[in-house]
């Protein structure tokens, strides 16, 4: 007689087997995760690794419009690197490096506050969805021989480079390019030192900035601060003075004229061979006070013993439509004339070097650092006039190449200041020649001499 075996399926193996078997189903189901994806992480040096030399450059800022780190990556080029570029891509960058074999380009994608959150939620939001978008980067690019990051910001970038070198790509060495500090600028908003985001924000550069294999300053009084206040070592520090890149050279006068003939910024000014031109650029932000400029402006449109002057002020910026609004309400004469433009990076340099005299209103949140747009009109052969504060004397050399404001004397006024050196400047031609003169020594200083001498020694070869 046949006999049937009765089926019972699993149940009295589950009934017995306790919580062990589930633990061991949900290891064995996660095997592959582990063995092709989690290990080699940890195990495999990136998909750089064994090629050749690699660099990461993360700008969170527009690219086009972020000069130093796009000197840095033709340097880095010119000794044969592969260079990942990645920052926002609000203007295009200069031809020159998006035809460059060795450096590719990544965006970074714009966050903006389009629904007017109050600061802090807004700026929750900003670091969840960058850190999302720089672990992608990064996650592509492991393995490569140099993370470099551009301070500020410092939030979030620091310490998800930081994090992602000492899990994911431990023989990357992490370079922090320091152009101000991260603090500093965001005191700006609070004007509070002891203000808790500040101290918090202070803290955050001063501990995971001791992190990095190598730390580039702007200025001497930087790297001073760096490693008396932060505690960086000596050792791991290099001033990098920015220097003009090769896009920045003096004109002769044929070229001037043509380009004032022939640009549409120049477009409607009559008589323009009697102005003088001045130039200023800026991110229109609030560490640069232009109603000190157009207070200035406003006396010298009333002095009838100087020339007129056309100013044009590149730039954008949160408080663009607030300086535009301001030149309105001055109702200047056709003696002072101001126009604002935003050029694009091949037209940018050609500009500058028709200008007469540049203006500075930069005063730095730090006082150490200095600005960029300085460098590039002394790269043009532009004399520049200036605001005070610590660190300038390294930059701008009084009587020589420039003149600047004198912060001794509190009681007198900064436009007042500013008027009366754009008066000297332009009703002494002697002296204006003069300063000329230095501007153009100083533009013989560029940017591949100064990189060379300063970095190829640690570049050629890893970081000791």
């Amino acid at each position: 007689m046949t006999q049937f075996i009765e089926y019972r399926g699993f149940d009295h193996v589950f009934q017995y087997s306790g919580p062990w078997l589930w633990w061991l189903i949900g290891i064995y189901l996660t095997l592959p995760l582990t063995a092709y994806i989690i290990i080699p992480y940890f195990t495999s040096k990136g998909v750089y690794s064994g090629k050749r030399k690699t660099i990461s450059i993360f700008v969170l800022g527009d690219l086009g419009h972020s000069p130093r780190m796009c000197y840095h990556a033709r340097s880095f080029s010119k000794l044969e690197y592969f260079v990942n570029l990645c920052g926002y891509l609000e203007t295009q960058p200069p031809e020159d490096i998006i035809d460059d074999v060795n450096i590719e380009i990544s965006p970074i994608q714009v966050i903006r506050n389009t629904h007017s959150l109050p600061f802090v939620i807004f700026a929750a939001q900003k670091v969840i969805i960058q850190f999302i978008q720089l672990m992608k980067l990064l996650l592509s690019f492991r393995g490569s021989d140099f993370i470099m990051i551009q301070n500020p910001p410092s939030v979030p970038i620091l310490i998800i480079v930081i994090l992602f070198i000492k899990i994911f790509s431990r023989n990357s060495k992490l370079v922090i390019d320091w152009h101000n500090l991260n603090y500093t600028i965001l005191n700006m908003r609070f004007r509070n030192l002891q203000h808790p985001l500040v101290r918090g924000v202070k803290l955050y550069e001063k501990y995971l900035g001791r992190f990095a294999d190598l730390n580039l300053t702007v200025t001497k009084k930087m790297k001073v601060f760096l490693a008396e206040e932060f505690g960086i070592k000596k050792s791991k520090i290099i001033v990098l003075y920015d220097r003009p890149a090769y896009q920045f050279h003096p004109i002769d006068k044929d070229t001037k004229e043509n380009i004032i003939q022939n640009h549409e910024l120049f477009n409607g000014v009559e008589n323009l061979d009697q102005y003088k031109i001045l130039v200023s650029s800026t991110s229109f932000t609030p560490d640069e006070d232009f109603s000190i400029l157009l207070k200035a402006l406003k006396k010298y449109d009333l002095d009838k013993n100087s020339p007129p002057v056309f100013l044009f002020v590149t730039g954008k910026g949160p408080l663009k439509q607030q300086f535009l609004e301001h030149v309105h309400e001055l109702m200047l004469t056709n003696k002072v004339i101001i126009k604002s433009a935003w050029l694009s990076s091949e037209d940018y340099p050609r500009l500058l070097a028709t200008a007469d005299l540049g203006v500075s209103l930069h005063t730095s949140s730090s006082g150490i650092d200095l600005p960029m747009k300085i460098v590039d009109f002394f790269g043009c052969g532009v004399p520049v006039v200036s605001l005070d504060f610590p660190a300038i004397n390294e930059l701008v050399k009084q009587n020589y190449n420039g003149l600047v404001t004198s912060s001794k004397d509190s009681s007198i006024d900064e436009s007042d200041e500013i008027y009366n050196l754009l008066t000297t400047a332009l009703t002494n031609e002697k002296l204006l020649s003069r300063l000329k003169e230095g501007a153009i020594a100083e533009s013989k200083l560029r940017w591949d001499e100064n990189w060379s001498q300063s970095m190829n020694d640690y570049f050629e070869y890893d970081i000791n």
